[in-house]
């Protein structure tokens, strides 16, 4: 058996954004959101949250590209007089890692976030990043610590066999080739961070190296290759259009994806369950980090599993 979390980035970010995770929750197979807090959208996202029980709604935690939930008097130079952080990654990485006066500004902010969802939703089972820079060394090091005070037991880890992505789209290779070199170090080091702190990641992830590109020869594909005996993650970015400036082809593209009323087959054909961070957690599943023995063994409320067994081929 496969265990699978289809989870849709970026809720809260717009009415096109939610409007295309929810329906993807109610008539495809996505399980899962993460939240952006501080968007325009975030309310309107809460809200619709409270009425699918099933959907289990994370954190996106946001330093870049996105706003601050703190004010921008209490941040200084990590944000601009309304509250935005620079659209720069690269920019971001290379200021917070070198400017060590800006790092108790990022434990409050990242601190508000979480408070900020759990008001909003009740709970939180998982946090990933906007851009994946929650794996960044300095944001890393303060999420392991706040997930530990607030009993957050899953981070998303961006640990994608490239390899399995390249053999089922080989374009844009040398930008995932470099991704895969830069994310695998990071990943690994959160790996070490956070397995003696008892939290937990699933064993793989996909959705990295193909983000908006997401084909249904890729999905077919990837989900034809799931590893046995694992627990994987899959993302997308999906938005739905209102009859106001229409998302892009991709995010629509996205919804079409996983709607299709084919994949509940293929998912039964290949022996995938679908499940979330919020359900693996609750019965007592570990997916094994670096310096862990062997495989751990996991229960789902279906049997046991193993996780960690295998590879992706």
């Amino acid at each position: 058996m496969k265990l699978l979390i289809v989870n849709g980035d970026d809720f809260g970010a717009s009415a096109e954004t939610n409007a295309g995770i929810l329906r993807c929750h109610r008539e495809g197979i996505l399980t899962s959101t993460s939240l952006m807090v501080a968007e325009a959208a975030c309310a309107q996202a809460a809200a619709a949250a409270r009425e699918c029980p099933e959907l289990d709604v994370g954190l996106h935690l946001v330093v870049c590209q996105g706003r601050s939930v703190l004010e921008p008097a209490r941040l200084a130079a990590l944000v601009d007089a309304d509250a935005a952080f620079t659209d720069s990654p690269v920019k971001a990485g290379l200021r917070y890692f070198f400017n060590r006066g800006l790092r108790q500004k990022l434990v409050d902010e990242c601190r508000a976030q979480i408070e900020t969802h759990l008001q909003l939703i009740g709970y939180l089972n998982h946090i990933n990043g906007h851009l994946n820079l929650h794996v960044h060394p300095v944001m890393i090091d303060i999420l392991v610590d706040l997930a530990v005070e607030y009993r957050v037991p899953c981070l998303r880890i961006p640990r994608e066999p490239v390899l399995t992505t390249m053999r089922l789209s080989r374009d844009h290779g040398a930008r995932k080739l470099v991704e895969a070199v830069i994310f695998r170090s990071l990943s690994a080091r959160a790996r070490r961070m956070m397995a003696p702190r008892g939290i937990r990641s699933v064993d793989w992830l996909f959705g990295l190296h193909q983000s908006g590109n997401m084909t249904e020869r890729y999905l077919h594909g990837l989900l034809a290759r799931l590893p046995d005996n694992c627990a994987i993650e899959l993302y997308f970015h999906p938005a739905s259009d209102l009859g106001g400036p229409p998302p892009s082809a991709t995010a629509q593209r996205e919804v079409d994806l996983l709607t299709n009323p084919h994949l509940r087959d293929l998912l039964v054909r290949h022996d995938i369950r679908l499940t979330t961070y919020g359900k693996l957690a609750a019965n007592g599943w570990s997916a094994p980090g670096a310096g862990l023995p062997g495989p751990v063994a996991a229960t789902t409320g279906a049997g046991a599993v193993r996780s960690g067994a295998g590879g992706v081929r």
